[in-house]
C-alpha cells in the first residue's frame, strides 16, 4: 500500500519532469521494437520488454514508461519519450510526454513539445522555463496553456480562445463571459475581445 501512495504523489508532480530516457529491461531484452509491452509493477516496473524499445501497444496495469507507442494506456501515471497515436490515462492522473504527435488524453497533460491534442482538465506544453509557443496546436477542456486554440474553462494563449475567462498578452480572437487582452482599446470586455493594435498605434505617435 505504501508502494501505492508514493507512486500517487510522484504522479501530482509529473508535470515538472520530461519523459526523459528508460533504462529498464523486461523480461525480453534488447529489442528497438516490440508489438506489444505489459507493464505490471509500481515503483520498481516488471516489464515485458525494456523501457527503450518502440511499440505498437503498451499497457500499464498502474504506470507505464515507454519510448514510443502508437497506442498506449495506464492508469496511474502514463509517460512517453514520443506519443505517435492515443495516450490515455483513463482513471487518474495524467499523461507525459516529451514530444506528443498524436492525442493525450488524462486528467492533467503534459508535453514538452506539442504537435497534437491534449484533452483533459489541464493541459500545458513547456521546455523549461520558456512556452513553447510556435509548437502546441489544441488543447480542450479546463485550465490550457497553448498557442494556437484553446478551449477552455480558463485559457492563455496568442491565437484563439473559447472559454469562460480568457487572457492574453495580445494577438488573439477571444470569444468568452470575460476576455482580458492587453492590445484591445478595451482590456476587458465580455462575450468578444480581439487585438487591436492599441499599442502599435501608440508608438506610431510618438
Amino acid at each position: 500500500m505504501k508502494h501505492f501512495w508514493l507512486t500517487v504523489l510522484i504522479s501530482a508532480f509529473l508535470p515538472v519532469l520530461a519523459a526523459g530516457e528508460f533504462t529498464d529491461k523486461g523480461l525480453i531484452s534488447n529489442w528497438s521494437f516490440a508489438p506489444l509491452q505489459v507493464n505490471v509493477g509500481l515503483i520498481n516496473s516488471k516489464n515485458l520488454v525494456d523501457e527503450s524499445s518502440n511499440t505498437l501497444l503498451s499497457l500499464g496495469l498502474f504506470t507505464l514508461q515507454q519510448k514510443s507507442a502508437v497506442v498506449s494506456v495506464a492508469f496511474i501515471a502514463n509517460t512517453l519519450q514520443n506519443n505517435y497515436g492515443l495516450q490515455v490515462n483513463p482513471l487518474f492522473m495524467g499523461t507525459v510526454t516529451d514530444r506528443n504527435y498524436g492525442i493525450s488524453i488524462g486528467f492533467e497533460n503534459y508535453s514538452k513539445r506539442c504537435y497534437g491534442i491534449q484533452l483533459g482538465v489541464l493541459n500545458h506544453s513547456w521546455a523549461g522555463e520558456e512556452i513553447e509557443k510556435e509548437r502546441e496546436r489544441l488543447q480542450i477542456f479546463g485550465i490550457n496553456i497553448a498557442d494556437t486554440v484553446y478551449c477552455g474553462l480558463v485559457n492563455i494563449s496568442n491565437k484563439v480562445q473559447i472559454g469562460i475567462f480568457n487572457a492574453t498578452p495580445g494577438g488573439a480572437f477571444q470569444i468568452g463571459l470575460l476576455n482580458y487582452n492587453s492590445k484591445s482599446y478595451i482590456p476587458f470586455l465580455p462575450l468578444v475581445n480581439w487585438d487591436m493594435g492599441r499599442e502599435e498605434r501608440s508608438n506610431e505617435n510618438k
